[in-house]
């Protein structure tokens, strides 16, 4: 006879989780009709959501953006360590070493090459005679250590013609070039374009202008036996750590990077030591407060201009937490609606800003952790509220 006992128990479960999923829906039913029931009030909160989403990712999105840009040479480059002068801070500063040390590390345990890379500044004249400062990439054309990107016209392998340079469509008209064939003139040196790439950005406004590497000495006075940095690629299994230690043994008036290290010395040299970097930061942190004090004033607004609601549903006999469900799923439904709407227009925005010389930038990561942190002060400015809620007297109803 008792052998049923279990059977109710599990029936018994059943009945509580199917009350608890009805009042979870009714919750839900009601959320939704009290913040649809005055379009106006829903709209402001909408807005005011969307906007703050909209000014946190715009301004996270400008600091992302630009740490890319610092590193990108960093980035697609084909290498596994860096040599750079002794206390080199960033890609495009550094001083100049031999170029013949690269002899004394091919031949060590793991090496499987090593190129040179130079990375000078040098000025570029303009047809209409006025004067820009450039960055000179030179690499060798037959093994780049570096490949120019995203190309729209020419490729690597035209570096090979002499006097030839890529060029960036970004900066054609600040360097008064329109196309492939254009004739200029750098360091009083003729130069001939026969690349176009698009959207290589740099974080200096100096447009990385890519040439081979006897050119790049010859446009930046840098001596025949000098270069700027040295490009390891290690063997396939080979430690890069104990790698690392035997080419510093080697060269110890060098430094030596991993590029996963220097592309964040670089980005941290930039954006945390310089002053313009300093000032991107501090945009974006202040993007991301004000972003987060607009979600919980307007949807803490939003609450509390529905007090009477509250006190009806109070008044029916809800419980307190009950009316905790309801409010919770108010503010969460108009967080999701207001970061829906923000997200559209902040990608309407990075699209728009692609052909700009400062893009903005929204990585999946990026748009997760903002919808995690917009969900959170939703429900933050929610819990806020409550309190109001439920200090209101339910008898005010009828009065």
């Amino acid at each position: 006879m008792f052998k049923s006992s279990p059977s109710f128990d599990a029936m018994s479960a059943r009945c509580w989780k199917a009350r608890i999923g009805y009042q979870s829906s009714i919750a839900f039913r009601l959320a939704w009709r009290n913040i649809t029931r005055d379009y106006v009030r829903l709209a402001i909160a909408i807005v005011g959501v969307s906007f703050a989403v909209l000014l946190m990712m715009v301004q996270s999105g400008l600091l992302i953006g630009f740490a890319i840009t610092t590193s990108s040479l960093i980035d697609h480059a084909q290498a596994d360590l860096w040599i750079v002068p002794r206390g080199a801070k960033d890609v495009d500063q550094a001083g100049q070493m031999l170029e013949r040390q690269k002899y004394l590390l091919l031949g060590m345990p793991g090496v499987q090459s090593v190129d040179s890379l130079v990375v000078r500044f040098t000025d570029w004249k303009r047809p209409d005679g006025g004067t820009e400062s450039v960055i000179v990439v030179g690499v060798d054309p037959a093994r780049p250590a570096v490949r120019p990107w995203n190309f729209i016209a020419g490729s690597t392998e035209d570096l090979s013609s002499a006097n030839a340079v890529i060029v960036d469509e970004l900066y054609s008209q600040k360097l008064g070039v329109s196309r492939v064939g254009d004739t200029v003139e750098i360091m009083n040196h003729r130069a001939r374009v026969v690349g176009i790439t698009s959207r290589i950005r740099t974080f200096t406004q100096s447009p990385y202008v890519f040439t081979s590497l006897k050119n790049a000495k010859r446009l930046t006075g840098l001596p025949e036996g000098q270069t700027t940095y040295l490009l390891v690629r290690a063997r396939t299994g080979t430690d890069l750590g104990k790698l690392r230690t035997a080419l510093a043994a080697t060269l110890p008036w060098s430094d030596v990077w991993t590029s996963r290290e220097f592309s964040w010395q670089t980005r941290i040299y930039w954006l945390v030591t310089t002053g313009a970097g300093t000032a991107l930061l501090i945009a974006a942190i202040l993007g991301v407060i004000v972003g987060l004090v607009i979600v919980s004033q307007t949807l803490y607004s939003a609450t509390v201009e529905r007090i009477e609601e509250y006190a009806t549903i109070r008044a029916m006999g809800a419980s307190d937490r009950y009316l905790k469900a309801i409010i919770l799923r108010q503010s969460l439904l108009s967080g999701a609606a207001g970061y829906a709407i923000g997200t559209a227009v902040a990608v309407l925005v990075v699209w728009l800003a692609e052909r700009s010389s400062a893009a903005p930038s929204l990585p999946y990561w990026l748009l997760l952790l903002l919808a995690a942190v917009t969900l959170a002060m939703c429900a933050g400015a929610s819990l806020i509220s409550i309190r109001r809620v439920l200090n209101v007297d339910a008898a005010s109803v009828f009065r």
